[in-house]
């Protein structure tokens, strides 16, 4: 219970009025189309997945199963059945990239006006998500299903799908913009867009950007010139014990 003190302490401070109307956009009101589970539900649960770093929607199934305080704060009854895998599929595709991404901006400049996020400290970092397609038989570097999709690095070998590129308060921990592109763009290509972002999050509060140098690009630095930036430094950690040249 304690452990989740946290993250459920955290959704039941926002407000989610306008929240809740946006998303109730998504589906009609009367007639065939309505959701038969509130979506300000399942949004809440997908946060909670988030903060909680819980790896996918079939843990995040479970996890509501046998948790008390989490079916409490994503609006679960006690008698109702968790949200399925299938049930959050279907809120992602009828909500869409667009109003998720106004939903976040909304919950970022709430929780910077109640000082959870302060915006100082900004950390870039990309993660690989995997495609769910095979690769497209004439054309090994792209999804088949998903033609969006490319090969690239992900740790020491390469798959099929996307880059995560996020943009990460360094105090909270909690994420202030991020841009989903396929897995063989390099960093500097959405480091400008990243930062744009960051600094519209923030209210052009960053005065350190920590991030690996593959963000590191002329036109960046040029925005964070234009932008007043006192101080701006890219770094990039690199483990080299026992190797040569360190």
């Amino acid at each position: 219970m304690e452990k989740n003190k946290g993250s459920c302490s955290i959704l039941r401070s926002l407000k989610l009025n306008d929240i809740e109307e946006t998303l109730s956009e998504a589906y009609h009101q009367e007639g065939s189309g309505r959701p038969q589970r509130k979506p300000i539900g399942i949004f809440k649960a997908l946060i909670i997945k988030r903060l909680k770093q819980i790896p996918s929607d079939r843990e995040l199934y479970r996890r509501l199963w046998n948790d008390e305080a989490l079916r409490e704060v994503c609006d679960i009854e006690a008698e109702e059945k968790p949200y399925h895998p299938s049930q959050l599929t279907r809120f992602r595709n009828r909500v869409g990239v667009e109003r998720l991404e106004s939903i976040m901006n909304t919950l970022v400049d709430e929780l910077i006006k109640k000082r959870i996020i302060r915006g100082k400290r900004v950390v870039f970092d990309a993660t690989f998500i995997k495609a769910y397609s095979k690769r497209d038989i004439h054309d090994n570097s792209k999804g088949g299903l998903d033609p969006e999709a490319r090969v690239g690095r992900n740790g020491k070998t390469y798959e099929l799908g996307y880059k995560l590129h996020i943009a990460v308060d360094a105090k909270s921990e909690l994420p202030l913009a991020v841009i989903v592109a396929p897995a063989n763009d390099n960093e500097k290509k959405h480091a400008p867009e990243l930062f744009k972002k960051s600094l519209t999050a923030t209210k052009k509060q960053i005065k350190l950007l920590i991030a690996d140098s593959q963000y590191s690009c002329k036109s960046q630095r040029e925005q964070a010139n234009d932008a007043g930036l006192g101080l701006l430094f890219l770094i990039r950690l690199i483990r080299c014990v026992g190797k040569k040249g360190c």
